[in-house]
């Protein structure tokens, strides 16, 4: 009886050894009602919890709410719910902006060019295509948007500004001169238009020609520095030095993310100029004022 018993505890213990060297054959795991694969493992569960979603109508209102909030990064997320697989062109436009406002710019093109496939009738779901592409430096692309835009509506300010830009970095700037010229004759109030008339015409050797549109842009875009900017190179080549200095330090004050208007101060002698606000007002500047 003890020899038998010696027996069955020998055997318990070759069975153990053998189970612990062979690892590649896991147990079994019996799950009440549950179909468990062979495959798992012991620390494998045979199911994944389910991700809520987010229902397409849901994320439309979220969106458009985050939008017109300014929360462009969230509008954007929501609209992406709200658009995928919708066939409202709508839906894919805002997106488009939104994503280009949050500074998604290859996000906003794809979405753009969704909105125009599905209406290739949209007046500004081609312009701003061609804007999103001038912003990427795509030219040709942006030039193609803009000429689809024109054929919708030829007297659009909007569609001859992103064409006559597109052109100008093509470096076919009698085109582009022509475009914005137009642009600006149909839109005179445009300060994004009347900014980039005055550059080309700085790039053409004729800043005395581009003072007019830039106090035009400058009177409608008094905080952009690269407007102020632009003016003060204007003014600097018609020999207004003053008026030059004073331009180049509202660039600083606005933000100056080129550098541009300091190295200008810099390479004048006018470093250590006063705050411009203080000497705009003086000299009676509307725009300077609040």
């Amino acid at each position: 009886m003890r020899a038998a018993l010696g027996s069955i505890i020998t055997g318990c213990l070759v069975l153990s050894a053998c189970g612990s060297q062979d690892k590649s054959t896991p147990p079994k795991i019996d799950l009440p009602g549950v179909a468990v694969p062979a495959s798992l493992t012991t620390t494998q569960l045979p199911f994944t919890p389910s991700t809520p979603t987010i229902d397409p109508k849901t994320a439309w209102k979220d969106g458009v709410t985050r939008y017109e909030s300014g929360d462009f990064t969230g509008a954007a997320t929501s609209l992406t719910v709200a658009a995928d697989g919708h066939g409202d062109p709508y839906r894919s436009y805002l997106l488009g902006l939104a994503r280009f406002k949050s500074g998604d710019l290859a996000g906003a093109e794809t979405a753009l060019v969704a909105s125009v496939t599905k209406n290739p009738s949209s007046l500004k779901g081609w312009i701003n295509l061609a804007r999103v592409r001038n912003e990427r430096s795509d030219r040709s692309g942006a030039l193609d948007a803009a000429e689809k835009a024109l054929g919708i509506d030829p007297t659009s300010a909007d569609a001859l500004h992103q064409k006559g830009r597109a052109l100008m970095e093509l470096g076919r700037r009698d085109e582009a001169l022509e475009a914005l010229k137009t642009a600006h004759d149909l839109d005179a109030d445009n300060g994004y238009v009347a900014n980039s008339l005055g550059l080309l015409l700085i790039q053409i050797g004729r800043p005395q020609d581009a003072v007019a549109p830039l106090e035009v842009a400058k009177a409608r875009l008094p905080h952009v520095a690269y407007v102020r900017n632009n003016l003060g190179v204007a003014y600097e080549r018609t020999g207004r030095m003053d008026e030059a200095k004073l331009e180049y330090q509202a660039a600083v004050d606005a933000g100056d993310m080129g550098g541009k208007g300091m190295k200008s101060l810099v390479r004048l002698g006018a470093k250590d100029t006063t705050d411009s606000n203080a000497v705009l007002q003086a000299a009676g500047n509307p725009a300077a004022e609040k």
